[in-house]
């Protein structure tokens, strides 16, 4: 068994450290919030004053924050990850953040000899709480067979998809398109709405084409909104804006749909809805007929 540390006690880091305890390994946390250890400690997780201390005890670091400001601050100073973590330890950024963050962390980490893997998550709160999770990773394939024991306590499958960076790209790209689905979605009823159909009946239809992941997603959030949140509207908002960015960098110029659906998500953060689930664009996206 492993020592584990995992930096950040949202809904996903909570969930890890959970499952990580319940497969026997020990393991270290540290939040901002303290009061977020609570559950974790209980559960016989050690709490760390600091991002440092926790990095020092952990052959493992999961980075689960929240954006690149708060993962700047956690992995950066005297109180953080790179300050404390041990020579030989694995470290993850798990954190869906921009690829330039990401690059320059890889950058840090291989300056000081580190291991280091860029890791987003998917398979939302559902497959934290399960440990059912899919880790989108970018780094050394080599090292991954070891490190299967710890992953196999949180995840169902860790995609490999290049180099460090990697990972997050991919991440990105796949939440602009489930965000755009979402939109989509909303838009679909809208139209249904305007059309004179039945909009359950029409949404019970599309379960079945064209179906899906997200189409099951968005309609069992219109019917009942869920609560705690799956992936909040915020955040949502974030992942577009740092895919734009990469975008940009590209040299794509023209990409409509995510334009558009970035905007919808503004629009969503404007009415003060940014803490609401992520699929508060469904009637965002009838109430301003976009």
């Amino acid at each position: 068994m492993a020592e584990v540390a995992v930096v950040g006690l949202g809904i996903m880091g909570r969930g890890m450290a959970e499952n990580l305890l319940k497969h026997g390994h020990t393991v270290t946390v540290w939040n901002r919030s303290p009061q977020r250890a609570a559950e974790p400690a209980d559960a016989g997780a050690r709490v760390a004053a600091t991002p440092a201390e926790a990095a020092s005890h952990a052959d493992v670091v999961f980075e689960v924050t929240a954006d690149d400001a708060s993962s700047r601050e956690v992995w950066q100073g005297p109180a953080g990850i790179l300050a404390g973590a041990r020579r030989n330890a694995v470290l993850i950024a798990s954190a869906t953040l921009s690829v330039a963050w990401i690059e320059e962390l890889a950058g840090l980490c291989a300056q000081g000899g580190r291991t280091f893997y860029d890791m987003p998550l998917t398979g939302g709160a559902a497959g934290a709480r399960t440990g059912t999770l899919v880790l989108l990773a970018g780094g050394d394939p080599d090292g991954l067979p070891a490190l299967r024991p710890v992953f196999d306590a949180i995840a169902r499958d860790v995609r490999h998809f290049g180099p460090a960076g990697a990972g997050t790209r991919f991440k990105l790209i796949l939440n602009a398109l489930q965000a755009v689905h979402l939109a989509g979605f909303g838009e679909a009823l809208r139209l249904a709405e305007a059309a004179g159909l039945d909009t359950r009946q029409v949404g019970e239809a599309l379960l079945d084409r064209p179906g899906g992941v997200v189409t099951r997603l968005a309609w069992d959030s219109h019917l009942t909104p869920p609560e705690p949140v799956n992936f909040s509207a915020e955040w949502a908002h974030k992942d577009l804006a740092y895919a734009a960015r990469m975008a940009d960098a590209t040299g794509q110029r023209h990409h409509p749909l995510l334009d558009g659906v970035l905007s919808l998500f503004s629009t969503a953060l404007a009415e003060g809805r940014g803490k609401e689930d992520w699929s508060t664009v469904n009637p965002v996206a009838r109430e301003t007929g976009r």
